[in-house]
């Protein structure tokens, strides 16, 4: 899945333009989702079953996306003082870990299908026909978000996402060919573990990330150290202590520290520059505590 991908970035508000290419984009994906499942289960195809598993993913993954953009917009209260933004992050990983569950079963059943290859019959003109069928779907999605990826990452990374998509339907709808014509139906088993492998490559890195920032680790984007050397370069600061960098969601992340300044110093023109280094550094909430070293 694409997918990927936790970016940071100013905290772009969600138009309704970018609301309605989503919930266009998940309602087109999801349709055909049902219909590759169906027909896969229908011609004994595991190949059109797995990619129908991997587009599932897609689905779960631009929900995730548009998820996170009405999650970004949702206002602190009393008791949840961040809004409920770390919810993307938890939802992230959710999603990580069912799509190893998904990939790992289409995995052990393909092996099992090649070791009992006697009970293969995959109708290799229904392959063809529904992979291309995918190929038209990704090709809708893909033109819908292009118009919006320049102005942002999340939508960036899906549109990668939906491009990588193509090709492997495009290896799909070749492999039906090739059983159509040769009757080497092995190769129905054997697209199916490429594409759980490549569901696989794609998503182990997500499941750490998501993993790590839901337990407030720096985000992978964010280097702490060159943060705190901005920060120390500042005329006036002398200390830094207790800085702490965590993600609020999976697109802002936060930082509290306790900066000593030598006496004398205008703390207010300091604390302008330190905030403006650490928006540099890409975080975009800081809160800071400034006193004067002895």
């Amino acid at each position: 899945m694409e997918h990927h991908h936790h970016h940071h970035h100013g905290g772009e508000k969600i138009t309704a333009d970018l609301k309605k290419i989503y919930i266009c984009a998940i309602i087109l994906n999801a349709l055909f989702v049902a219909f590759e499942a169906w027909m896969g289960f229908h011609t004994d195809s595991l190949s059109l079953v797995s990619d129908a598993g991997h587009k599932l993913v897609d689905v779960f993954s631009l929900g995730l996306t548009l998820l996170a953009f009405v999650l970004s917009t949702s206002r602190p209260g009393r008791k949840f003082t961040f809004g409920f933004r770390k919810l993307t992050v938890i939802i992230s990983l959710l999603n990580a870990v069912f799509v190893v569950v998904v990939a790992g079963s289409i995995i052990f059943e393909s092996i099992e299908k090649m070791l009992d290859a006697a009970s293969l019959s995959p109708d290799g003109e229904a392959i063809s026909i529904t992979a291309a069928v995918g190929i038209v779907v990704n090709a809708l999605s893909v033109t819908l978000l292009s118009h919006k990826r320049k102005h942002d990452v999340n939508t960036r990374g899906a549109f990668i996402h939906m491009l990588t998509d193509c090709l492997l339907s495009i290896g799909v709808v070749i492999a039906g060919f090739v059983i159509k014509a040769t009757g080497f139906v092995l190769l129905d088993p054997i697209v199916s573990l490429c594409i759980a492998g490549f569901i696989l490559a794609n998503i182990l890195g997500v499941l750490v990330e998501s993993f790590k920032m839901s337990i407030d680790a720096v985000p992978e984007s964010i280097d702490p150290a060159k943060i705190e050397d901005s920060m120390l370069k500042v005329e006036g600061v002398e200390k830094i202590n207790r800085l702490h960098i965590w993600p609020v969601s999976t697109t802002e992340t936060a930082l509290t520290a306790e900066v000593f300044v030598s006496p004398g110093t205008d703390r207010d023109a300091v604390a302008e520059v330190l905030k403006a280094r650490i928006k540099e550094g890409g975080i975009d909430d800081s809160t800071l505590e400034l006193r004067q070293s002895c």
